[in-house]
This record gives C-alpha cells, structure tokens and sequence, in this order.
C-alpha cells in the first residue's frame, strides 16, 4: 500500500529533474523552491524577495557547503547578497583559497615553486551574475536552478565541480528593477499567460525594470562605480578575483541564445590567451546545448570594447569575462514571429544549462586558466606607461576623485612626496601618480589612455559599411577615458618615476575657514567649490556670487566666487561652513573687508544674490531613462541637492509656477508630449522668469520652437542638384566613369549627419559669460547621435561653448572624418534671454551615466548660479 505511492513520487519528481537536466538525482533534504515560496522553477517568475528567501534556505540546509554573503544594500533598501557553493573541504578552506588567488593575482613577490603550488591546488572561482537588468527576468530563476543542482544532485558531474571549483552565484544584481518589473507583470496578469507582443503583461511602462532606482544601467556602470549595488560588488569581486565571470542577460523574444567567443572589436588590452581560453569554455558550452538541441549564436553583436561590462571590467583584471543573453519571454510566454511561443520556463532550463557548460569547461582547464591567469598579472606589471595629474595645473577635488575610482577597483595609486620627475615634466608635492607596472596595468591602460583603439582591418570595415549606408557593427560608446571624463591634465609617457612616491591615502586634509566679521570667500575653481554651493543652499547659508573676477590682498578670484556675508547669516556661520568645507574640501577664506584692489566690490550689481532654487525636472515619456535617472542622481546624489521629478503631462500645470528651473533630460518629442497648450504654458513660464534647461535630445524641441533659434544641419554634401532638376521628371545626363564617382552619385542629397556612437569631443568655453565661469576655458563633452546645430547669431544669444577645430576636436574615442569636420565650431551650450527667464541648450548630456564629473561645476552653473542671472522674483 505504501510503495505504490512512492514509486509514483520517484517518477513525477525524475520528470521534474529531466526538465532541466537528465539522472540529476536530487536529495530531497535540500529544500526545493515551492517548499520555500510556494511555486516551482519556471511556474512564476519570483520576486526577488522570493530569490534571496531562496538562497538563505538553501544556505540553512547546506551550512557546510555554503557561505552567504550580504555585499551591498541597493537604493530601495533591498539586500544584495552571494551564495558561495563548493565541497565541504574547500569551504572549510575558503578563507585559504581567496588568500591564493590574492597571491597570483600579485605575482611580483611569488616565487616560481610557490606559484605552481597554488596552480596546482587551487580550485577554479567562478562567478556567475545574474539579472544586473531588472526585467531580464530568467537568470535570476535560472541562478536558483544551478544552486539547487550543486547542492542536492548526486550526479558524479556536480560533484566534480564541487571538488574543483568554488561557485559563487549572485541571483539579483538589480533587485530593484526586478521588483519594479515583477510588480507591472502581477498588476497586469490574467488567469492565463498572454503571449502577444502587444499583451500588457509584457509591455512594460516608462522607465520598466531595466534599470535600478535612479534609472542607471548598471551594465555600463562597471569602472564608474556610480552605484552603491555595483561599488559593492567589484569590492566583493577582488576579494577572490574568479578565473572565470559571466553575466547573465535577454535579449529580444525571436533570438535564440548567444555566448561567446564575443564580436569584434576586442579591447586592445584583452590579451590572446584570454581569447583563446573564451574559445576553450564556448565549446564546451556549445557541446552542452548540442546534447540538448538548443539553438545558439557566438561573435555576433555583443563585443567586447567597453570596459564598463559585466564581461570586460573582469577580463582587465585577467578573469575570462563571458556575457550570455538569453530570448526573453518578457512574462512567462511570449509569441515569436514564426508562430511559436517562448515560455519563461524555456529561458530558465537554457540560462541553467549554459552555466553548467561553462563550470564544466572552467574544471576541465582549471590548471591552463589559473596559468593563464598567473601569466596575466605578471606581464601586464610590465607595462612601463606613467601617469601624472599635477595639482597645480588640475582641479585638486576632481584629481583626488579619480584617484579614489581608480582604488576602488584595484588599482595602486601613488603621491608625490616631494617634487618628482615623469616624462621630463616636473610634479610638484602632492601630485597624483599611477603607474601600469602593476597587476592591473592592463586596466590602468584601458581607463587612463585617451583611447583603446580598435583593429585597423575592423575599421575599414566599417568604413565599408558606412560607404554602402549599412550599420556600423558597434554596441557601444567609444571614448571613455577618465581624464577626459574628469577634464583633467595628463603627463603621461613610457617611462619611469623619479623622486620620492607614497601611497595614496584619499583626499589630503583640508584647512578650516577661519572667524571673520566680514565675509568668507569661495574661489569658484573646483568641483568642490560647485558640490559647496549646493550643499550651503540646503543648509540655508545666504551667499552670493561674483560676476567679475576680484583681487584681494594680492589675490585674484575667479569669476563666480561665492560670497557669504557674516550679517546675513546665523551666529552659527563659521561652524555651519567648517562642517562644509570638510564635507566637500572646497576653500573657504576668511576676508575683513570688501574693498577690491581690482574687479567689483562686494556691492556691486554684478554681485548677485544665489537662492535655494526648485528645480523640477521631466519624468515619463518622452525622456530617455537613462539620461533622466542620471541627471536625478548627479544632482541629488552627487551634488547633494533636492530634485522633483515632474511628469510630462503635468508640465503645463498652474504648478510648474513653484519651480524655478526646469530640466528637459535627453528624449524624443516634447512637442507631441506637451502640446500646443503645454508649450505655450512652457514658454509663458520662461518669459515670466524660469530657467529651462534642454539637454541632448530636447535641444531638438527648443530648436522646433524658436525657445532657441538655432537649426539642426543636415550632412555636409560637396555637390547639391538644383531645385528645378529635383522637381522635374528628368534631369541632365550624367557619365560615371569610375567607383568613386558612381559612390558620389548615390550619396543622398538631405541625409543627416552619420551616428556618433558616443565619443569625447572637446569644447571652448566662453570666457566673458557667467555660465563658463570654473570651467578652466575647455570641457569634453560625450557626443552621441547626430544632431549637429548652427551656431545662434549675436542677437539672438550666446553660444557658450563650442566645439573646437576638426584637429583639436577629438578627446576620446574613433570619429568618422565627415563628422569631424562638421562638428569643428558648432555649439555646444546655447543660451538665450527670454522676456525675464532664459533658455539653455547643452548638445551633450553633462550627467551622462553619472561619471561626467568635469561638467559638474558648468551643471551647477546652469542649474544653482542660473537663476542669479534672471528676472525672476523670489517667493519662498
């Protein structure tokens, strides 16, 4: 009576094993996924409360094969955590094995015999990151699906990678883009999945789970380090540098499944033993999907120049970095093309299978990776490239900035102890030096050269696609370099450091203001001196600010310096503004009088008065995300300052008239957005005093609406037909001798300039207008797209800022030689005066994914000084 029953249990459960991978044979005292949340893998997609539930249960039932680890805290308040899965003996030894991998990951002081030691008997560490994209939904089941197998299976198979690898799986990267997209699923689900393209369930809503809370992508946030979900985690990832790291993606419902080798281009600095190893673990994967009959794809699309990747970021540190994407169900099933359904459960089994084929290839060569490995670290220590950022000819904040980024990723960081010498240049105390000899040069070179070329056979090639009007094979920006994204000064050269170094220990302390019964002075020269201003306006501090330079006491201060008067403020000031300049390091100088040996005195017109400003910025369809969430988190995050996200639809509300700036982020069309009513009410509210601030996409807007009478040009065309040809049914015969002139004659007379995937380009900054004041002449601003726009004529505005010549343009990245032609003196940053209110334009995004910190004080500029410079009263 009682064997019939279970035999039937030993059935149904081997169909549930053979689901995802056939003899499993899985022990029952490791709890099962609906024995925790109540639904089966691949039944619901789970929450990722669900997800982390998961992992602690199953680090109860296996305490002596796992370690759980909580590594960071996302902006919602949700828990990020890995789930270290091995044998009993090498989590024992856990503690032992990071120490190895420690030891070859500086192999400067490791003798030959211990080298082979640890080559010999350490495991393989392999990483698996699943769901850094909210609503890329089956890695984070998937990941549950591998933990359970690890742990409960009795197939020889798992337990050899018990033996010779330490598993490290993070099943959230993004718990709160999940969240958001599990919740728009749940609101929107019937009593039946719907499978169409247009089903509400799988449609998500602006801005969808892609991204975190501040709408960041964290997959291009890897050497930024702008999130505290990604600080965390590459703080965690040095702790055991894996051979091996995977990030686990989707991709569009009629694809099939993709990993690598990746697509051209490579990053210059990935080196061909890495190239070779991604071969090695493709094909075992490969043979993996084989055994199943899943369809795949390798060296298309997804390549491997950006180091801001879940892929590429580890592979500077010598790890194999690997993405995988998988044809997203978006829901749990999802019509394709070809008349086929795609369920989620689908995507769940090929997520689990691709990571067993690659733990199965990383144990098959553990030995040739770790060597590998070894072998990385130590010729990239022998890279002899120097860099130096001295601090007299730099924004000291900004230089100390970036030496912090660079440390937080594992890079050595030094400081001039005394004058040094690099590149037959003189460094003086206190400048910050980086050298590539070291372990991670190869990521030194890739995050402080001003470009990471690509191949030349891959360029032509694009160029021949350019030539017949094909896409360009590129995924991503092409400039990045974090000089030119902190607008730094660099000394850099193949050579050698002379004189005494330290190392860097963060920011040098700073010296506290002074009593004063006058006045303290802020130079307006620094990062420091914008984050200054915003954090004082939060804390009630009246201030002004100079629209003249001033010299005092033999010492001139720049355009815009701050003002901060002893009887406008509370009796409390001195103490208020140490609190702040310890805060922010900015320089805060005691002065007793207002008298100016040269420029304006304190009381003069040109001494405006700075006041705490609403700032309302556009949230919802039209804007790009991305750009929205970014400019949210440099102001509020980064600078310290209160923003209210305001939809567009509300935009031409009676409210708008409570805010004093509006930013309009990167998007599509304002216009159809707001209206014709809204509009009118958008340009009533300048005239009546309001800042408006368009930025990338949204200068397009001001452009089509005259708020900026500058026009978008089309590509430059060396011959142009006549009006009367195009209009007639024919036109003059032509003869067309050679290719060269046939491929001119099929150029399009009114094509737009070509795509710019997002390169550095340089721009001078005007120095009369208050709007460039700190900026140091010249900024680099990330370009993307194709909006080129002429230049506003004197008497309809200032153009701020302008991209330099053709030869001068470029500050990072590879640009097309129309585009740098084209682009040579056309606006960057336009203003105009609007009845009492002003209008400005910024061609390129200044908060672009957060890391755009040379723009910072032209941010502040615009954003917090703007209002001095209008009409506008004041009502608070």
């Amino acid at each position: 009576k009682r064997i019939i029953p279970f035999l039937i249990g030993i059935f149904w459960l081997g169909l549930a094993q053979a689901e995802f991978w056939p003899e499993a044979a899985l022990n029952e005292s490791v709890p099962s996924l609906e024995a925790v949340v109540g639904h089966d893998h691949g039944e619901k997609i789970s929450s990722p409360a669900q997800l982390d539930a998961y992992i602690r249960a199953l680090a109860s039932a296996a305490p002596d094969r796992t370690r759980l680890v909580q590594y960071a805290t996302s902006w919602e308040g949700r828990p990020l955590s890995y789930l270290v899965i091995s044998s009993e003996a090498n989590i024992a030894r856990l503690d032992t094995i990071k120490a190895g991998m420690q030891q070859l990951a500086d192999p400067r002081n490791l003798d030959s015999s211990a080298a082979s030691l640890l080559v010999r008997t350490l495991p393989a560490v392999v990483w698996l990151s699943y769901g850094v994209h909210g609503n890329e939904i089956s890695s984070g089941d998937a990941a549950l699906v591998l933990a359970r197998h690890l742990l409960a299976s009795g197939n020889p198979m798992f337990q050899r990678i018990l033996e010779d690898a330490i598993v490290v799986i993070d099943p959230a990267q993004n718990p709160d883009g999940r969240a958001r997209f599990v919740h728009h699923y749940e609101q929107h689900q019937g009593i039946e999945p719907a499978p169409s393209s247009i089903a509400a369930e799988r449609r998500e809503a602006w801005p969808n789970g892609r991204t975190n809370h501040y709408l960041f992508d964290m997959n291009r946030d890897w050497f930024a380090l702008t999130q505290p979900e990604t600080q965390g985690r590459i703080a965690a990832l040095l702790e055991y540098y894996p051979l091996v790291h995977v990030d686990v993606h989707e991709m569009s419902t009629d694809s099939t499944y993709y990993f690598p080798p990746a697509a051209m281009p490579f990053n210059p600095h990935i080196t061909d033993s890495q190239k070779s190893g991604l071969d090695t673990v493709g094909k075992v994967i490969a043979n993996t999907f084989d055994r199943f009959g899943f369809d795949y794809f390798t060296r298309e699309v997804f390549d491997a120049l950006y180091p801001g990747y879940g892929d590429s970021w580890p592979a500077f540190h010598g790890s194999l970095g690997m993405t995988f994407e998988m044809a997203s169900a978006r829901g749990l099933a999802g019509a394709r093309s070809d008349g086929t359904v795609l369920t989620y459960k689908d995507g769940v089994h090929r997520q689990f299978v691709a990571t067993v084929g690659t733990l199965n290839g990383t144990v098959e060569n553990r030995r040739a990776l770790l060597n590998n490995f070894l072998e990385f670290r130590r010729t990239a220590a022998e890279d002899r490239r120097v860099y130096g950022f001295a601090l007299d000819r730099n924004d000291p904040a900004l230089v100390h900035q970036l030496a912090g980024k660079l440390t937080a990723q594992g890079v050595e960081v030094s400081v001039a102890a005394e004058q040094v010498r690099i590149c037959n240049e003189a460094m003086p105390a206190g400048s910050v030096l980086v050298a590539a000899a070291q372990p991670a040069g190869r990521l030194v070179r890739t995050l402080l050269d001003e470009e990471s070329p690509m191949a030349e056979a891959f360029l032509e090639e694009q160029e021949r696609r350019r030539a017949k009007g094909l896409e360009v094979e590129l995924y991503d920006i092409l400039g990045w370099s974090f000089p030119a994204l902190y607008g730094l000064e660099v000394t850099s050269c193949d050579g050698t450091i002379r004189g005494a170094i330290d190392s860097w220990q963060g920011t040098p302390a700073q010296t506290l203001p002074n009593e004063s019964s006058l006045a303290w002075l802020v130079p307006w020269d620094s990062r420091a001196s914008a984050e200054f201003l915003t954090k004082a306006l939060r804390r009630d501090v009246v201030l002004h600010t100079s629209t003249n330079s001033f010299t005092q006491a033999n010492r001139e201060y720049p355009d815009g310096t701050l003002i901060i008067k002893v009887r406008e403020n509370r009796e409390d000031i001195l103490e208020t503004l140490q609190t702040l300049a310890a805060e922010t390091g900015a320089e805060v100088i005691a002065t007793n009088s207002s008298w100016s040996d040269k420029g304006s005195n304190f009381g003069s017109s040109n001494v405006r008065r700075v006041r705490p400003p609403k700032i309302a910025l556009a949230w919802d369809e039209p804007t790009n995300s991305n750009s929205t969430g970014a400019m949210r988190h440099v102001i509020e995050r980064q600078l310290g300052y209160p923003v209210t996200p305001v939809r567009t639809s509300d935009l031409g509300r009676p409210a708008l008239d409570g805010f004093d700036v509006l930013i309009l982020p990167n998007g599509g069309n304002y216009g159809d957005a707001l209206g014709e009513s809204g509009t009118e009410r958008l340009e009533r509210w300048v005239s009546e005093g309001g800042t408006l601030i368009g930025v990338a996409g949204a200068v397009r807007y001001l452009s089509a609406t005259d708020m900026l009478p500058t026009k978008r040009e089309r590509a430059v065309v060396e011959t142009a037909e006549s009006d009367e040809q195009e209009d007639s049914a024919m036109i003059e015969g032509t003869i067309i001798a050679d290719q060269d002139q046939y491929e001119s004659a099929i150029e399009p007379l009114k094509a737009a300039p070509d795509r710019i995937p997002g390169v550095l380009m340089r721009a001078a900054v005007d120095p009369d207008h208050w709007l460039g004041a700190g900026t140091r002449g010249t900024v680099n601003f990330m370009v993307t797209g194709r909006d080129v726009y002429d230049p506003l004529d004197l008497d309809e505005g200032t153009n701020v800022a302008r991209f330099e010549s053709a030869d001068e343009l470029l500050a990072g990245g590879h640009l097309w030689e129309e585009n740098r032609q084209q682009w040579a003196f056309k606006p960057a940053v336009m203003v105009r005066s609007v009845g009492r209110g002003q209008v400005i334009g910024l061609v390129g995004d200044p908060a672009f994914r957060g890391y755009m910190n040379g723009l910072d004080v032209l941010t502040v500029n615009a954003v917090f000084r703007g209002p001095a410079y209008t009409n506008r009263s004041f009502a608070y």
